[in-house]
């Protein structure tokens, strides 16, 4: 045959012919039983002969020492090798679930990669007769020989998302198209072009521990042209999977299962089986919308309204309502207790905090009361109350986009801010500071050797909760500020999508007013490089290269000018439509100045560090970040010298607020005998400078950029992936 992908049906009689045991098998297959769960299609297959790859063994360390039943000199004698060209083969599935089932597998034996075959799943795709599909399981997402690369071609009568896909006409658009036909989303791309579909794959997020993205891939031949689906996966098998014999569920969901014909070994799991728990298995087996907690506030009391009705479990409340701590314990009613949560009744149902603090410890701190929806937890945090909201992720960016910015500021902006508000926030979820702190190892955020103090603040610093709504994580007031339809548009429109780099999810950071250059990630947190925190001029690519910042001559006469850059703007539309009204009271955010006599920055110092070294006499900047900022500061005084870093650091302790930003120069104020009076700070910046510079982003939409290339600029090397 020249080419047997269009003739598999042939291939398969004569395998048949000269192998009994595979012969029965799909003889068996006739006596498998089907039964469709759902107008949707879903259906359930009761194939006992699936056992073995249900309960197969992928864990390295069982397949390093079994033999990899797919190497040629560990094949049956019977089965015949077809050369499918390319490094592989074609062999008849001695265990099938499909009319006709096979495998294409590498004769090398390597491991399960989309990387090494994706491009011969197209080709094959693309010579396969109507109603056949070919399909891959990744590593952790199916595979039972996750040690040996292979994919799978078979008949696609009966397989519920292919009679969709080939029902409906595909989308006119190049871009892929996600649809949810059984409550999860699978990513449909049309076209045989092998970039297209890489480009998709490699924007996906890769789970730390993995090499590749979790996901289960179909492509088949629609009247000439391939159809490619993936979906993306979050483990290999669901919780009832592993249950006691009372909740045991034997279901391992692979590529065939995940396309809507879930197949059960044990006839038991087959009658009982209903659609509301396997929507529930591919609930867990694929990427779901996190909730997240999101520390609001802490006081002795805190006094709140449930505007609508909401329970404790047992009791229904409204209305107005106190809770404080006593003796570390809650006192809710005048019962004790170490925590309480409030559920809303309904949807949509909100509660209102009074006296709620916001910008903590920076200049323009004040106290608000805010409105959140979602759940109420509260809790004892060093003998205060500690209130946390609960909500979907998505609820929450909604209104970050919201406080963060206005939600006025221009679409791309708003698109922007969501994609890298939602990377940074998942990112913090799966930080493995966090996990270290989660399980009792000591992350310490600073370096304290004598007459140094090196610390930085993260929000890892968070144990209880996941982030704080204020500008230590990021900026969150719940329903207070206008969610307007634009950042719900904005929110919707980019739904899932973050910022990936080498596949991973980025810690996407970003700050007001970067002065006209970003600064790197270890200027201003731990001494870990991230390639897309980097220190980038903050203007097109016309207004020539950068100088060195770290050299402090190159610093002084760079902050002492104002070069042009997207977030020195003086249009004060843009910054009116982008700003909010606490904000705009910031006039001198590009450039700045701050003067002090040698009695008041002694004093500030002195209350804010906690050390007493005398009056200061000098400021002397020891190192600084490419974007100038300065990361380690000498302080001399009359009893001793101090350095002290990083950014933030430096910030809080020689303000009563906080400076702007470590991006500033010294000038010394002395009288006619040359003694210290006193300094004036001159600035840049507003802020870490990391990552996106909220106002030059604004300024850039402003002009026409989109939001893709806004993210271009400010975080290079990275592309879009979607995490659910």
């Amino acid at each position: 045959m020249d080419n047997f992908f269009k003739h598999l049906d042939i291939c398969l009689e004569q395998q048949l012919n000269v192998w009994p045991a595979a012969r029965e098998a799909f003889s068996n297959l006739e006596q498998v039983q089907t039964r469709v769960l759902s107008s949707s299609g879903l259906a359930l297959q009761h194939n006992p002969a699936r056992i073995i790859s249900t309960t197969a063994k992928v864990q390295p360390a069982e397949t390093t020492v079994r033999p990899c039943f797919l190497c040629s000199e560990n094949r049956p004698q019977e089965q015949i090798a077809f050369d499918a060209g390319d490094g592989f083969d074609l062999l008849l599935n001695p265990y099938p679930i499909l009319r006709e089932h096979f495998c294409v597998v590498s004769r090398e034996h390597r491991k399960q990669a989309f990387k090494d075959c994706y491009e011969k799943m197209l080709q094959i795709a693309s010579e396969l007769e109507p109603g056949y599909m070919i399909f891959y399981n990744g590593p952790r997402s199916g595979a039972s020989a996750p040690d040996h690369l292979h994919m799978q071609i078979g008949r696609s009568e009966g397989i519920p998302l292919v009679d969709k896909l080939r029902e409906n006409e595909p989308s006119a658009k190049d871009e892929p198209v996600t649809i949810q036909p059984f409550g999860f989303p699978v990513i449909v791309i049309k076209g045989s072009d092998p970039s297209k579909l890489w480009d998709y794959v490699n924007g996906m997020t890769i789970y730390d521990g993995d090499y590749e993205p979790r996901m289960n891939v179909l492509s088949f031949n629609r009247n000439g042209q391939v159809i490619t689906a993936i979906i993306p996966r979050s483990k290999h098998r669901p919780d009832c999977y592993y249950a006691d014999e009372m909740g045991k569920i034997m279901v391992s969901p692979g590529a065939v299962d995940m396309f809507g014909l879930v197949i059960t070994p044990r006839k038991e799991d087959f009658d009982s089986l209903t659609e509301r728990q396997v929507l529930d298995i591919y609930r867990q087996v694929t990427p779901q919308q996190p909730k997240i907690k999101v520390g609001i506030m802490a006081a002795q009391e805190i006094r709140f309204c449930l505007n609508d009705s909401y329970t404790d479990g047992h009791n229904s409340f409204e209305g107005e309502m106190s809770i404080n701590a006593v003796q570390g314990r809650l006192n809710w009613n005048g019962i004790l207790l170490d925590s309480l949560t409030l559920k809303p009744h309904e949807h949509g149902s909100t509660f209102t905090l009074h006296d709620v603090t916001i910008g903590i410890g920076f200049h323009w701190e004040r106290n608000e009361e805010q409105t959140f929806s979602g759940q109420l937890k509260f809790i004892v945090e060093n003998g205060l109350v500690r209130a946390i909201n609960i909500l979907p992720v998505e609820d929450y960016l909604t209104s970050v986009i919201s406080s963060e910015m206005k939600p006025t500021a221009s679409k791309e902006f708003l698109k922007a801010h969501a994609v890298i508000s939602r990377s940074w926030v998942l990112a913090q979820l799966r930080s493995p500071y966090r996990k270290k702190e989660a399980a009792g190892i000591a992350t310490p955020a600073h370096d304290y050797i004598l007459n140094r103090i090196i610390k930085w603040y993260d929000h890892d610093q968070h144990t209880l909760f996941d982030v704080c709504a204020d500008d230590h994580c990021q900026r969150y007031q719940g329903r207070t500020r206008i969610i307007s339809a634009a950042a719900q548009t904005a929110v919707k429109e980019t739904m899932g999508q973050t910022l990936v780099y080498d596949g991973h999810l980025c810690d996407a950071r970003f700050s007001k007013c970067c002065g006209g250059v970003t600064e790197q990630f270890e200027t201003c947190w731990q001494d870990e490089h991230k390639p897309y925190l980097v220190a980038l001029r903050d203007s097109s690519i016309n207004e020539g290269a950068l100088p060195d910042l770290s050299i402090e001559e190159n610093a002084r006469q760079w902050i002492m000018s104002e070069p042009k850059s997207f977030c020195n703007s003086a249009d004060g539309n843009i910054l009116a439509q982008s700003l909010n009204g606490y904000d705009l009271e910031t006039p001198d955010y590009y450039r700045w100045k701050v003067e002090y006599s040698t009695e008041q920055v002694s004093d500030i110092f002195r209350r804010k560090s906690g050390l007493d070294i005398g009056d200061i006499v000098d400021l002397r900047p020891i190192k600084r970040g490419p974007s100038g900022r300065i990361y380690e500061l000498e302080i001399e005084g009359t009893k001793s010298t101090v350095t002290i870093g990083k950014e933030l650091e430096i910030r809080r302790t020689l303000s009563e607020s906080h400076l702007f930003s470590s991006a500033f120069v010294v000038e010394k104020n002395t009288d006619e005998n040359g003694n210290i009076q006193g300094f004036i700070l001159h600035g840049a910046g507003w802020g870490h400078g990391a990552g996106l510079c909220q106002i030059g982003a604004a300024v850039m939409a402003a002009k026409g950029y989109t939001y893709r290339e806004i993210l271009q600029h400010y975080y290079p090397g990275t592309t879009l992936g979607r995490f659910y």
